[in-house]
């Protein structure tokens, strides 16, 4: 039986380096062509944005009737996306489903389909996620292979062969038809003119197994032949006609008797009932597409300034939330506000048209403390100890330190420290051999090549907000001022770090790490990624989403935590941590480290990371977060 060659090319008008006046461009030079294979008996699948679909239909309504007429003939299938192209492990559940849904509908009222089948943008996944997407009427999503294999040691590799089922966070079950990275980029290479069609096809032999029932050929952009959109200076040259090459590549396939083209939903026909699998775990909560600098961080933390652009995404949606009479064009406008595109290598002439509302925040004022009989203050001059004693909560602060938290402990834990300060020499272990404080502030910048931390001496003052003892302290660093303050109220510590400066470095800048003190038992943790359902992990080996991937990416990962909050804790006891993402759409950060008989536990928020696409510019937010008590059994 001839194995069943399939694609699904991505069309993207809002690509990030694209013009709004290089659209006809575009689609003369990469859509008709795409088309034209399909007129020429290659069944094509393509996925687009309803974004997408209008902006051609607003320059070339012919093309959209002749992608109408090929659906109808079924030599193309539409493969979904939604309105806008947006990072759904990165966005509420809710801006997920009215994505999903508004495109439908403007899938069914310019095509006349509303397709089952949905291609994850930017492939990135999470089992919340998959719940929205079943939720929404979708019976099948396509999702990349290499990196769920990659992180499941488990699985065999045949699970490729054939179309499978991937459970969501509620349990239930949806299929998926996969892409395939390493695939689609030898399929680049060759457009490219870098191998030539023996070496192609050579790569087909020996990837297609013979009990390979169905192998996905190309499931990335259209948009990259016949056209460079600019992005890296890496970008192939171009060679004479490549759209000619995959013409001649595609027709010399069709030509052979072990292979045969079809279009994504006849791969189905090759689903067999299993066992569902489990996409992720632990220490990749969410799957994405390529390599390891393509990890969420890239669209939540970098760009020209997509701290400050999330975080007016989240105020706008609570607005429209609170707002009965917000409108359908409302909500498609902050969905396309979400889209991934602005979010990496925006031209500067998009980017102004953002229009982004200006930071101006006045620092914390807080009023004279007085004294309350139910709170007992202590100072330890020659450590420069604080400590703070409430009916529910014992704090101690760090004078030496930038007032970092040495011991947090809570009447609901009986008064046992969780989170704080392990000193040097707690791992007898030269690698981590230091200090792991609690509630710090540490910058990598990348010109100047330096770190900076507020772990400095420091002097604290007491005053009252709102009836509530507060603690802070100023400082003055490399890239100015910075207050950093706690208020006590009953079992909730509040904290925050308030910037003087608010031009955003160029730097990875994370703060409000929680070091947990119990050592004997690696984390857990849990949070919303993009879905309704809170999604439990417990960490089973080591993991660090803060170490770089390289010298210009210094991240691998980071948490969506799409409702501004995490639990985070080791064997029974932990904290819950929220924050307000419309003020700043920080994201937190994992670590779990073994280190002999014992594992250092920590979780930080991180502002800024970098990787190419990160800009000059940009706003530096002030962050402020809630530590209450959790247990495993809440």
């Amino acid at each position: 039986m001839p194995t069943a060659l399939y694609t699904v090319f991505h069309l993207n008008l809002a690509f990030s380096s694209i013009e709004i006046e290089q659209h006809s461009e575009v689609i003369e030079r990469c859509y008709w062509p795409l088309l034209k294979l399909a007129q020429n008996g290659i069944p094509i699948g393509i996925e687009m944005t309803a974004y997408t679909l209008e902006a051609v239909q607003q320059v070339d309504s012919s093309w959209v009737y002749e992608f109408k007429r090929l659906i109808q003939q079924g030599m193309c299938e539409l493969i979904a996306s939604g309105d806008s192209q947006v990072i759904g492990p990165l966005v509420p559940a809710k801006i997920n489903h009215v994505n999903l849904r508004l495109g439908q509908h403007t899938y069914s009222s310019i095509l006349g389909v509303r397709p089952q089948i949905a291609y994850i943008n930017e492939q990135a996944v999470s089992a919340g996620l998959l719940d929205i997407y079943l939720d929404e009427g979708f019976t099948t999503v396509v999702i990349e292979w290499d990196n769920p294999f990659s992180h499941n040691p488990d699985w065999p590799n045949t699970l490729l062969n054939r179309p499978q089922s991937l459970k969501a966070a509620s349990g239930r079950t949806i299929k998926v038809i996969w892409n395939h990275a390493i695939a689609f980029q030898k399929f680049q290479r060759y457009v490219h003119g870098e191998l030539t069609l023996e070496d192609y096809l050579h790569y087909l032999v020996k990837v297609l197994k013979p009990d390979m029932q169905a192998f996905p050929v190309y499931g990335s952009d259209a948009e990259v032949f016949d056209f460079r959109p600019g992005r890296y200076q890496t970008e192939a040259d171009q060679v004479e006609s490549e759209w000619q090459r995959i013409s001649i590549l595609f027709n010399t396939l069709a030509g052979m008797n072990k292979y045969c083209w079809q279009l994504p939903e006849q791969i189905l026909k090759f689903w067999q009932e299993s066992n569902a699998l489990t996409l992720t775990n632990a220490e990749h909560p969410v799957s994405v597409k390529k390599q390891a600098k393509y990890n969420i961080s890239r669209w939540g933390l970098s760009g020209r300034n997509d701290l400050r652009l999330n975080s007016q995404c989240f105020a706008k949606l609570a607005k429209l939330e609170q707002n009965s009479q917000s409108t359908e064009q409302d909500w498609r406008t902050l969905c396309r506000m979400w889209a991934s595109d602005l979010r990496t290598h925006l031209t500067a002439k998009r980017y102004q048209l953002l229009n982004l509302e200006s930071v101006n925040v006045n620092p914390p004022v807080f009023e004279p403390w007085k004294n309350h009989t139910d709170i007992q203050i202590d100072y330890d001059a020659e450590r420069r100890r604080l400590h703070i004693r409430t009916p529910k909560l014992h704090l101690s602060l760090n004078g030496n330190r930038g007032l970092s938290i040495d011991k947090l402990a809570f009447e609901s834990h009986g008064f046992k420290p969780v989170l704080g300060t392990l000193s040097h020499g707690h791992f007898d272990h030269i690698s981590y051999g230091a200090d792991f404080y609690s509630n710090h502030l540490l910058l990598e910048r990348f010109r100047a090549r330096d770190r900076i931390a507020d772990l400095n001496r420091v002097d604290y003052q007491l005053g009252n907000l709102d009836g509530n003892l507060v603690i802070y302290c100023r400082q003055t660093l490399k890239i100015g001022a910075i207050i950093k303050w706690y208020c006590i109220e009953d079992e909730t510590l509040h904290t925050g770090f308030f910037f003087e400066e608010k031009q955003r470095p160029e730097a990875s800048i994370r703060l409000g790490y929680i070091t947990l003190l119990g050592c004997d038992n690696r984390a857990w943790y849990q949070t919303h990624l993009g879905g309704k359902r809170e999604e439990f992990f417990q960490i089973q080996s080591d993991m660090d989403q803060g170490t770089p991937v390289s010298s210009i990416v210094s991240a691998n990962s980071a948490i969506g935590a799409t409702e501004g909050q995490i639990r985070f804790g080791s064997s029974h006891f932990g904290v819950r941590l929220t924050w307000n993402p419309s003020k700043c759409a920080a994201l937190p950060m994992i670590s779990s480290k073994r280190i002999d008989d014992k594992y250092l536990n920590r979780l930080w928020f991180s502002l800024t990371e970098a990787d190419e696409t990160l800009k000059e510019g940009g706003d530096l937010l002030d962050f402020s977060l809630r530590i209450t008590p959790e247990s495993l059994n809440k």
